[in-house]
């Protein structure tokens, strides 16, 4: 089970080499649009379909069999301090990701107060994903914990909102599609994940968001991005892969407990 995620972010690379073929030869240089035909289109939707049937078939058979513990320090125990590390070093990669951007001069179309919103949030992502990282480490429920575990999801809720805003009147939906659900998948993965420091947990949708999102963010990283918002995409789902890894190693036979009170 906790080598899901590596075989995640395996097939998530294949898919990001699909997708970089896809953006050079899928699409006619004068008007835009999408050529039909494509090999590495139909290939990247192939593996996109296989994996999420494989994610969903996983998420139903672990919320039939097993069952996760209620606290978010339980539930994310690291006990590896090289996974600890690594965490912890990938969120601060992209609390740097947040710095570099802000000397970008163009962020996605964003202005004004939607830009510096847009940095914040990314800035303050990382830190949150770090102060997780900490928790499940440390085993101790901080007063930080829930507010960081929040934001990363409230975050990537944004950016999907900025990307589409950015794509309003693109009538190529595969120019940005990848991104949306990625975003929109890492959103509900880390909606799943603060559920745990609010006792509230769900493994199986836990399951289902976490694997899918490290896939769909290694390969909309192939996707046209500025170098500190790509290098960030990588790192958050490199992030993920550790946290989901972590998480289906605490995950435990229903009635396990039971039976050993029983006994």
């Amino acid at each position: 089970m906790r080598c899901l995620p590596l075989a995640a972010l395996l097939l998530g690379a294949v898919g990001a080499f699909l997708r970089y073929t896809e953006l050079k030869t899928g699409f006619d240089p004068v008007s835009g649009l999408a050529s039909p035909g494509c090999a590495a289109r139909w290939l990247l939707e192939a593996l996109s379909a296989a994996v999420l049937a494989a994610c969903v078939l996983l998420s139903v058979w672990t919320g039939r069999k097993l069952e996760a513990e209620s606290s978010f320090k339980k539930a994310f125990y690291t006990r590896n301090y090289f996974q600890f590390a690594a965490m912890a070093l990938l969120g601060l990669a992209v609390v740097v990701c947040g710095i570099v951007s802000c000397t970008l001069q163009e962020l996605m179309g964003l202005t004004g107060m939607a830009r510096w919103v847009f940095l914040g949030l990314l800035i303050l992502s990382g830190l949150g994903m770090t102060v997780k990282a900490v928790n499940a480490y440390t085993q101790r429920d901080s007063s930080a914990l829930r507010l960081g575990s929040v934001i990363p999801a409230v975050f990537y809720c944004y950016w999907l909102v900025a990307l589409y805003r950015m794509n309003a009147g693109n009538p190529v939906l595969a120019d940005f599609l990848y991104g949306c659900l990625a975003f929109a998948a890492t959103s509900l993965g880390a909606c799943y994940s603060a559920g745990y420091a609010f006792g509230r947990g769900a493994p199986r949708g836990t399951v289902l968001t976490g694997l899918l999102s490290v896939y769909l963010l290694a390969v909309t990283a192939a996707d046209v991005w500025p170098l500190p918002l790509r290098l960030a995409i990588v790192a958050t789902a490199a992030y993920t892969a550790v946290e989901s890894a972590c998480f289906l190693s605490t995950l435990k036979e229903k009635g396990t407990e039971d039976a050993g009170e029983e006994s």
